[in-house]
């Protein structure tokens, strides 16, 4: 027999974004329960204790910022450690069977020319920011850029070569899609909306700047004050919904409310039975807004030998054997710590393998950067976002081609009593927890201004 509870707002999904939006209507006054599909709370932030290092590691959201103005509140209310990132020496850079070092800022192994040309590029894409209006889906600009893939624009900037790769990293450096399966205009507003890869690659202030300790302590902090407003093991199965009501069914509790915020991946959405359907343009919206690919591996050592080489465990490539690395050591480490991330086209080649064959070729590309002894940790672990059941995939979710000019209006409009949020729908900070906040906050916002009315 089901167990009813009635409540104002119901919120379907436990990490970030939808316990940050029933926190600020609980904070309101509102009633609300938070319902999630996992065992546990914290999405797409996991963070498991380290035997090893005795404390915890992640396995999905790490870095903030001071620029990040609800996260890193939330860092500070519940006493999440929080590390200024090492960046002291040189970077590596892979391009094929080649290892590149050089200063931060650069990358290394390319020349001269390609360097001018790869700068001119850079230029070029900070002058369409600018272009953009606010809306970024208005204007002809915005329609031409929306019937391209990002692959194309760039290609018809650059010649092949170490340039033009660098600048096809971006999607799956940051959002885990592949160049040639997300809009031009889609990526490019959303970098926009980060305050562009400068900004996000910037180790001083920037959105590399610092990074947690236990990223999932926040979501646990935020469920501790919801209390028993939460529900694990619930996934939502049926939602039956009119403009008076919504009713959420899972396996074993039916939930009664006003109104009804779902902080999940619009792939998830569409597992849902809703009754009446969606509208079909929503339900169409939701077909072309699938996940990328994010897979990402913590590996620890006896120590941060990289550093005795002079490099700051800074690593990417240019031909896709991995997204990027980090030393997540701190600054006087007991235990060397590097991160490794494979997104996009780099997940192609880690995700297919068994789990032999993961932790073999993650090791072997952290071999070709930082040395031999990369070879041999003494803890691994390593976290397929992919075979995630209630994840979906990458942590931000895109637009393909000739849809964000079709939908764009739309994108966070409510229909009837029901609202959307996750990090794929904020406006700034998309794909960071800062964005998932963000956009928690903005759906709690409207159902305010309702209930207000």
């Amino acid at each position: 027999m089901k167990t009813t509870v009635r409540r104002e707002t119901v919120v379907i999904g436990g990490g970030l974004s939808g316990l940050y939006a029933a926190l600020k209507l609980k904070e309101a006054g509102r009633s609300v329960a938070v319902l999630e599909a996992r065992d546990r709370v914290g999405g797409l932030t996991l963070s498991p204790e380290s035997e090893v290092l005795g404390r915890r590691v992640d396995l999905g959201g790490q870095w903030v910022s001071q620029h990040h103005k609800r996260i890193y509140p939330l860092v500070q209310r519940y006493s999440v450690p929080c590390v200024k990132q090492f960046a002291t020496g040189e970077r590596v850079c892979l391009h094929e069977d080649q290892t590149h070092r050089g200063p931060m800022g650069t990358i290394p192994g390319m020349n001269e020319a390609d360097w001018a040309e790869y700068s001119e590029a850079f230029n070029t894409l900070y002058k369409v920011f600018d272009a953009l209006p606010a809306n970024p889906w208005e204007g002809e600009l915005a329609a031409k850029l929306d019937l391209m893939t990002y692959d194309s624009w760039v290609r018809e900037m650059l010649p092949p070569g170490m340039a033009r790769n660098a600048l096809l990293r971006l999607p799956g450096a940051y959002y885990g899609v592949m160049p040639e399966e997300v809009s031009a205009l889609e990526l490019i507003q959303k970098l926009r909306g980060c305050g562009g890869p400068r900004f996000m690659s910037d180790v001083e202030t920037g959105g590399m700047s610092e990074h947690l300790w236990g990223s999932q302590l926040v979501s646990l902090g935020m469920a501790g004050e919801l209390g028993k407003d939460v529900f694990l093991n619930a996934p939502a199965l049926r939602v039956e919904w009119s403009e008076t009501g919504v009713v959420v069914e899972s396996d074993n509790l039916r939930v009664e409310a006003e109104r009804a915020i779902f902080a999940c991946a619009p792939a998830m959405i569409n597992q849902i039975r809703f009754s009446p359907s969606l509208p079909n343009a929503r339900r169409l919206l939701h077909q072309r807004f699938p996940n990328g690919r994010n897979s990402k591996a913590v590996v620890v050592y006896d120590r941060a030998f990289w550093r005795d080489k002079g490099l700051n465990g800074h690593v990417i490539s240019t031909s896709g054997a991995v997204t990027a690395a980090l030393d997540i050591s701190g600054p006087e480490p007991t235990h060397g710590v590097m991160i490794a991330l494979f997104s996009g086209k780099a997940a192609l080649h880690i995700d297919p393998l068994d789990e032999a064959g993961r932790r073999e070729a993650v090791l072997k590309v952290l071999a070709q950067a930082l040395g031999p002894e990369a070879l041999n940790p003494l803890e691994f672990r390593l976290q397929v976002w992919a075979d995630e059941e209630w994840s979906a995939g990458a942590s931000s979710p895109f637009l393909v081609p000739g849809q964000l000019t079709a939908y764009g209006p739309e994108l966070r409009a409510p229909v009837g009593p029901l609202h959307w949020a996750g990090t794929h729908m904020a406006t700034e900070f998309r794909g960071y927890m800062e964005g998932a906040l963000a956009a928690g906050e903005a759906a709690a916002g409207q159902i305010l201004s309702v209930a207000n009315d």
